[in-house]
């Protein structure tokens, strides 16, 4: 007997984990247990990767080095991997990945299984029915009188009642996601948009000329990178209207400013996908925002070589939050690169394909 293919789900928030990882025990129990949950990505001879996130992308990045199978879990049309696998993920959509991904061809729909057939009715009773007490006798003999019938009563069988259909499992909800989960995944619209919150300046982009209107300040749209947003959010604007915010807001920006500062606000502090161990450094220096001082102590010290963001910290005497947000806002624009021996080393195709998106080819 073959052993059984193993697969890892990351890139993902906690919640959509844990759905999909309940949809695959499922599916894989209906479907001969065909595959195990590897403990980890490095033992999983397939990955399914949450391409739609920040996370989600360098993961991807990162696999592009190894032999394994790379599924794109995504809410787009279409993405570079050998699967793709389009949210929500129906039962159905879990099931023919797995069953292909095995080999074989994609097996007949998930029957509900047939409610159990109710027990047969119980035969009548071939017993004799009890004697009937004779009438006494009087003084003259007279006929005794005829024992009145008395119906037999037979017990109607009990009703097999059989148990609800057990439903599967709802496939996961559409999650909100932040700005730079946006722009990674291309969910924004080509052409002029804009998304409005109260109290703060409108972002103003041109996915299509690779471009934002900012002013002198690019911190103003901070709070557009740290909340959740649908993929609707963004809505198209005539192009009057865009030359009008041009004069209000400020001229174009290159789109890359706009990604470093989404992947900044949008990494709360933490590393996505990174160790605590692991070390990092600047290739080159950066274009430092200077509404951020700190940033220029970060990298300083970063271009001394592979350090880790503890060691940053203390070094820089920026807290361990900022050295976070600053080496993934970095990673994201290709300014700076982990260690091979802590993460894999990008392919430079791979690296330059994901850089020319968000970049413009810059």
């Amino acid at each position: 007997m073959s052993r059984p293919a193993s697969v890892f789900f990351t890139g993902m928030d906690s919640a959509d984990a844990e759905q999909l990882i309940a949809l695959f025990h499922e599916i894989n129990r209906r479907i001969g247990q065909r595959w195990t949950l590897a403990a980890d990505a490095d033992s999983a001879g397939t990955l399914v990767i949450d391409v739609d996130t920040l996370y989600g992308h360098m993961t991807w990045l990162r696999a592009q080095t190894s032999e394994q199978t790379v599924v794109a879990l995504t809410s787009g049309a279409s993405a570079e991997a050998d699967k793709v696998l389009h949210r929500p993920v129906t039962p159905d959509a879990m099931r023919r990945l797995l069953t292909e991904l095995a080999g074989t061809a994609a097996s007949p729909e998930v029957a509900t299984p047939a409610p159990p057939k109710p027990s047969p009715e119980p035969p009548l009773s071939t017993s004799p029915l009890p004697p009937v007490s004779k009438a006494r006798p009087s003084v003259m003999a007279a006929p005794a009188p005829a024992p009145e019938k008395s119906a037999l009563s037979v017990p109607e069988p009990p009703v097999s009642v059989p148990p609800p259909a057990t439903p599967p499992p709802a496939p996961p909800s559409p999650v909100a996601r932040k700005l730079i989960d946006l722009i990674l995944a291309g969910d924004i619209p080509a052409g002029p948009h804009k998304l409005e919150l109260h109290g703060q300046p409108p972002l103003v982009l041109d996915m299509a000329q690779k471009a934002f209107l900012c002013g002198n300040s690019i911190k103003a749209f901070m709070a557009y990178t740290q909340m959740p947003l649908a993929g609707h959010a963004f809505h198209p604007v005539s192009s009057s209207e865009f030359a009008a915010l041009q004069q209000s807001i400020g001229g174009n920006q290159p789109i890359g400013r706009l990604v470093w500062l989404a992947a900044l606000g949008g990494s709360a502090g933490e590393i996505p996908g990174g160790e605590p161990d692991a070390r990092y450094r600047l290739t080159r220096w950066p274009q430092i925002e200077r509404e951020f001082p700190k940033h220029f102590r970060i990298a300083t010290t970063m271009m001394k070589g592979f350090q880790t963001a503890a060691d940053l910290a203390e070094q820089s005497g920026a807290t361990l939050a900022e050295v976070n947000d600053f080496i993934a806002a970095s990673l994201v624009s290709g300014y700076a690169e982990a260690e091979s021996t802590s993460m894999p080393e990008m392919p430079a195709t791979a690296q330059k394909s994901l850089l020319d998106r968000l970049r413009g080819g810059r």
